[in-house]
């Protein structure tokens, strides 16, 4: 019998609606990261009408140049999906408390690949990842799935490090850090953000804008336009307004935050600050090794942060 497969299918979209279900995809691997990424999953299901949650374990297969005593490749392959039901174990038992039903999927290939696939496949409204990673380059250095992942799903992707807050239950209004820096993918992430409301419930958005501290050079040079629009406000005059209008538009409440410095650090500290249910970045989705090269913020966000971190494409 072939391995089970989703019963749903990619139609070029993954808004969530007030009548179709939210697709919850909640890849897990028998790490203490992924079962509390259990535990926000069951969590955002519990804010939806109709959730539909899928778990997913992938097994890296063996090289058959490198079987050994004439093993059949099959019995080896029956035994790592014997394996990855094991797995998911823990995780069916905790969203079957939480009152949630869930299609369990084994698959052998590649982690990243395998998972972005999935997601596809499964028309997955939103992936939730369990990122073990810890310090401000590990990620980086070690190849966190998750952090390969997140930035090259179709939809939403919601990354989790032990220990991190779980959401506010159902009818509780979401506290959600957005950061926002004037950009068309910034914009149409916060328009993805906005589209959930339907589906999870009522929101506050704290829209956040960093301005860059001053060089040592704009500092003692005459100063040129970009220098005085930074000076004067005018860049995030520009990016605050943008995006108040994308939540005004939706009827989400939401304030907004002028700050400076690194935003890779201040970012996480302001959601710890306000204790958000989770961070909102937008990314560009050029896959994951553009990201992992170049660090994006929000690559960093995720991994300093002790706020979930919501990858909004």
């Amino acid at each position: 019998m072939g391995p089970p497969r989703c019963d749903r299918r990619h139609d070029g979209t993954s808004t969530p609606s007030a009548t179709k279900p939210m697709n919850i995809l909640l890849a897990i691997d028998g790490s203490d990261a992924a079962l509390h990424a259990c535990r926000l999953a069951a969590a955002f299901a519990g804010r939806c009408k109709t959730p539909a949650v899928t778990l997913l374990n992938v097994q890296r297969p063996p090289l058959r140049l490198s079987l050994q005593g004439g093993v059949p490749y099959q019995v080896l392959e029956d035994a790592l999906r014997e394996e990855g039901t094991r797995q998911l174990q823990p995780a069916v038992r905790l969203l079957t408390e939480a009152g949630h039903a869930a299609t369990q999927i084994v698959r052998l290939g590649p982690p990243a690949d395998t998972v972005l696939d999935t997601a596809r496949e499964c028309a997955a409204d939103v992936l939730v990842l369990g990122n073990g990673r810890h310090g401000p380059v590990g990620g980086y250095a070690l190849g966190s799935v998750a952090l390969r992942v997140a930035p090259a799903a179709h939809c939403p992707a919601i990354v989790v490090r032990p220990g991190a807050p779980v959401l506010s239950g159902a009818g509780a209004t979401l506290r959600v850090t957005a950061p926002v820096d004037g950009s068309q993918e910034g914009l149409r992430g916060l328009e993805r953000l906005a589209a959930w409301s339907v589906a999870v419930g009522p929101m506050l958005v704290d829209l956040v804008h960093f301005g860059p501290g001053l060089s040592l050079a704009a500092a003692v040079l005459p100063p040129h336009d970009d220098v005085l629009r930074e000076w004067g406000g005018l860049d995030t005059d520009a990016a605050l307004g943008a995006a108040e209008k994308v939540l005004a538009t939706a009827g989400i409440a939401h304030t907004t935050h002028r700050l400076h410095g690194a935003p890779e650090t201040g970012i996480a500290a302001f959601a710890r600050e306000q204790r958000a249910d989770f961070i909102s970045m937008a990314t560009r989705g050029r896959g994951a090794m553009h990201h992992l090269l170049l660090g994006s913020v929000a690559l960093r966000t995720a991994q300093a942060s002790e706020v979930p971190v919501a990858f909004m494409r």
